[in-house]
Formats: C-alpha cells, sequence, structure tokens
C-alpha cells in the first residue's frame, strides 16, 4: 500500500488556510490533527479502497444451539461480505447471507448457511489520530501515541535543517518505554499508523473546510468543502476508471 506522511497532510491543510507551517504551536498542532482524523474516517468509510480492504478465508465454528459463525479478524472493522469460496481464485464462488453479532466482548459474524470453510471481505479499521508531540523524558505506556519526525529522530513539528521531515503518529505497543526510547532507537517497542496516499490531499482540503468553519467562516468553508469531495471524486475516479477496479468483487453465482 502506497502510503504518506502525516506532516504532508498538516503543511498543506496549513497552507491552504493561510496559517504558518514555520511557527506551528501545541493548539494549532492538535487542531488540525482532530481535523484529519475525522477527515480520515469519512473518506476511509466512502467506498470499499483496495488499500484497506482485505480478503481471508474462515472455518466455520457451530455453537451448542447448532448455530454456525466465525470470529473476524481483529483489525476487521466492518464486515462487507461473505462468500463460499475466495472470489478471487475462483467464479464459483457464491455471496452468502451473514448477520453479525457483537456482545460487547466478542463479535461474531453468523452464517446462514451450512458450510465448513469459506472466505470473507472486509474493510480495516480506520485508525484514529490522537498522539501528542514526543517528549524524550516522558515514560510511554501500551497503547499510548505520539507525533514523532522520523528523520531527525525528535519531537518536533517542523523540520530540522539538513534533515528529511517525516512526521507521523506511532502507537506505544509494549507495557511501557523508558524516558527516550523513540520510534527510532527502539522500533520493536512502536507500531506506525499507516495513512493511505489516496487520502492524503482529501484530509488536507477537508481539514482546511473544518478549520474554516471553526473560525466562522463559513463561505471559505463551503469553497474548500467542495474542493475536497471533488478530490475524493477524482481518486474514486482513478480507482474504477483508470485502474479499472471496480467497487463489489465479481462473481458468478451458481446454483
Amino acid at each position: 500500500m502506497r502510503t504518506t506522511d502525516f506532516s504532508t497532510i498538516l503543511f498543506n491543510a496549513l497552507q491552504f488556510s493561510g496559517n504558518d507551517r514555520n511557527n506551528i504551536s501545541d493548539e494549532t498542532f492538535q487542531q488540525f490533527r482532530d481535523f484529519a482524523s475525522t477527515s480520515l474516517r469519512e473518506a476511509w468509510e466512502t467506498v470499499q479502497w483496495s488499500d484497506i480492504c482485505r480478503i481471508v478465508d474462515f472455518t466455520t465454528t457451530v455453537d451448542a444451539n447448532g448455530v454456525g459463525y466465525f470470529l473476524p479478524a481483529t483489525e476487521a472493522g466492518e464486515i462487507l461480505g461473505v462468500f463460499s469460496r475466495n472470489p478471487q481464485s475462483s467464479t464459483k464462488a457464491v455471496e452468502l447471507e451473514y448477520g453479525l453479532y457483537d456482545d460487547g466482548s466478542t463479535k461474531k459474524v453468523i452464517i446462514n448457511a451450512n458450510i465448513a470453510s469459506g472466505s470473507y471481505l472486509y474493510r480495516k479499521q480506520c485508525p484514529t489520530l490522537n498522539g501528542d508531540i514526543y517528549n524524550a523524558s516522558t515514560i510511554y505506556y501500551a497503547g499510548s501515541q505520539i507525533y514523532f519526525d522520523a528523520g531527525s529522530g525528535t519531537g518536533t513539528y517542523t523540520p530540522v535543517a539538513g534533515k528529511p521531515h517525516t512526521g507521523n503518529f506511532y502507537t506505544c505497543a509494549v507495557a511501557n518505554t523508558t524516558a527516550g526510547q523513540n520510534p527510532n532507537t527502539h522500533s520493536a517497542s512502536w507500531t506506525k499508523i499507516e495513512i493511505p496516499y489516496v487520502f492524503s490531499t482529501f484530509c488536507s482540503w477537508n481539514s482546511c473546510a473544518m478549520w474554516y468553519a471553526s473560525e466562522g467562516m463559513m463561505a471559505e468553508a463551503q469553497v474548500m468543502d467542495s474542493k475536497a469531495k471533488l478530490i475524493l471524486e477524482q481518486e474514486y475516479d482513478k480507482f474504477l476508471s483508470q485502474q479499472a477496479q471496480h467497487g463489489r468483487i465479481n462473481m458468478y453465482k451458481t446454483y
């Protein structure tokens, strides 16, 4: 999957909105971070983008009541289809009826067919961007999120002279770190949040629109909102027309 650095989204959004990308306060960063996080989810759940959708196999389990089900992947956000076979490798795949059951602790996909195995299509969960800038003196615990510039190896909003700037969000993947352990020095302790390139420009323009709206400049916000939606439509056109892909997987239903 082609990805983009969050710093690219941030800088473009600031430039589009007339803010100074070389003078970013904590408050401004947090505001545009939240705008971008909301924008990312809006684009993420629009269509079945190939970058974030996966097809995997399942094996059916039957409970004490005779109900067949399987447990979806942990990263699955929405189930978009269940099939008797993998539709990527077989023209005889049949799309099956299914139901979702979630008791708060376990999510199940109920299969309304008597089959032992099959495949299912899901969209990955959209990440939430909520991290603050990395501080070398802070101890980070599992699940906490930071914003870190891997180019300079520091917590900074702006480029360091002579070094590439690649600002992204990282989630702490261990029980806790010790002060000074960052994604460059202890890569196994951190998981980078990947942002698909296809959403980059939309997130910048849409964040700009949201900033204008927050400032009460509704006319400007509408212009930026229209621009953002046009960008997303262009990306969808590339997906459907230029790359000759399809919104849903084609298959033959055999009976």
